[in-house]
């Protein structure tokens, strides 16, 4: 494919689910199938077929392929509101580089194939990365109660029998995911590109803060139990933890305040708290402290992960395709490290994000960087055709 093609397809998916507010694609959702279909027809051009697995996941593949696949990819769904890149950058970056293999007609290219992974994003059900770590057994049946916003089950808005997936990623020798910035390293050092040398330990909980209703006029000071202030104590001392902690982050992402009426003492509130940090030790810490700090909140567990460091062979292989580029270590959630996680070789390339806005719709890479990037990945699957035979999965 020629860069024009990159260009005309990134701006047909981008095209997809754009309102004056940004980009929505929610998982399962119609605008997500319609950006699918727009990658489905660019594949079959270049002799791929396609199929959903039982989670959703999207496999671009060539007809004789089975397992030893090669693949690169990301997702396609979105935050609310969100950006063009996060996501639709990886799947159009591979399935360009696919596509200039297969044209090439480089040994082993019937391996090669394009993955976009079902609710990456996770913010509709609290399911991060949904797909993947379905494939890998981190999500089982239990997640199909969780409710969204609206109260829809997510066992009745993702497909019947998601699990049916679990194992899927063993078809799998090697993964590299192309992903946008998320942050601002690469500006300031002059490089277009960034290896990933590993993700952060990551932990996303949902808390209750219970109080009691009453009149905002007529309640004294003394007499109330307002479920806000809690959850303000909440917030700040998840702020207060993570700055004790060097390297750590923490977030109170949503807040729903019951009954929510101007002239009522909130009696409940439910919310959000995700803790990132360079290890599991010191993002225990922080979650420990925060917990010491409100005692009276009790957090649920909705998606942890450990963090993982990727592959040093397929680092070395982005190294040597993008010979500028700078390591970078990684603190949002990406499909290829629940892979890597589940012994997949697997690795990361970052493309120059100018600003470091994300999940926003002023989320922007250069195209000249967009292109750099699909250069370098088209040279890195190409290495490891050979250094991952069909065995190695």
């Amino acid at each position: 494919m020629p860069d024009s093609d990159f260009r005309e397809l990134f701006d047909a998916v981008a095209a997809v689910g754009r309102s004056r507010s940004g980009w929505t694609r929610p998982p399962w959702s119609a605008p997500l199938r319609e950006a699918e279909e727009v990658v489905v027809a660019a594949a079959a051009r270049s002799g791929l077929v396609s199929s959903h697995d039982a989670a959703g996941n999207l496999w671009l593949t060539d007809p004789a392929a089975e397992a030893g696949l090669v693949a690169a990819g990301s997702h396609l769904d979105t935050v609310p509101d969100g950006g063009a890149f996060d996501g639709a950058l990886g799947v159009v970056s591979a399935l360009v580089a696919v596509a200039r293999l297969r044209a090439a007609d480089v040994a082993g290219s019937e391996r090669l194939a394009v993955v976009s992974f079902a609710d990456e994003e996770g913010w509709r059900f609290g399911t991060p990365i949904f797909g993947s770590r379905v494939l890998t057994g981190i999500y089982g049946p239990e997640v199909l109660d969780r409710v969204d916003a609206d109260g829809v089950r997510l066992g009745d808005a993702a497909p019947p029998d998601p699990f049916a997936a679990r194992g899927g990623y063993r078809r799998l020798s090697a993964f590299i995911e192309v992903h946008v910035e998320q942050g601002r390293a690469l500006a300031p050092a002059g490089v277009a590109l960034g290896v990933a040398t590993s993700l952060a330990a990551r932990s996303r909980f949902a808390f209750v803060c219970e109080g009691a209703a009453n009149h905002a006029g007529t309640t004294p000071m003394t007499e109330r139990r307002d479920a806000l202030v809690v959850a303000a104590h909440l917030v700040l001392a998840a702020d207060a933890a993570a700055r004790a902690e060097p390297g750590a982050v923490a977030t109170v992402g949503r807040l729903e305040v019951e009954p929510g009426g101007s002239n009522v003492i909130p009696g409940r509130v439910t919310g959000t708290l995700d803790v990132r940090a360079p290890d599991p030790t010191l993002r225990n810490a922080v979650v420990a402290a925060i917990e010491a700090a409100c005692p009276g909140v009790t957090l649920t567990d909705l998606a942890t992960d450990p963090g993982v460091a990727f592959d040093p062979q397929i680092c070395a292989a982005l190294h040597e395709a993008a010979p500028d580029a700078i390591d970078l270590a990684s603190y949002a959630g990406h499909d290829a490290g629940v892979l890597a996680a589940a012994g997949v070789p697997a690795g990361m390339l970052f493309v120059r994000s100018p600003d470091g806005v994300s999940h926003d719709p002023g989320e922007h890479a250069d195209e000249a960087d967009c292109l750099a990037g699909v250069a370098a990945l088209e040279r890195a699957l190409h290495a490891c055709l050979a250094a991952f035979p069909p065995n190695a999965g």
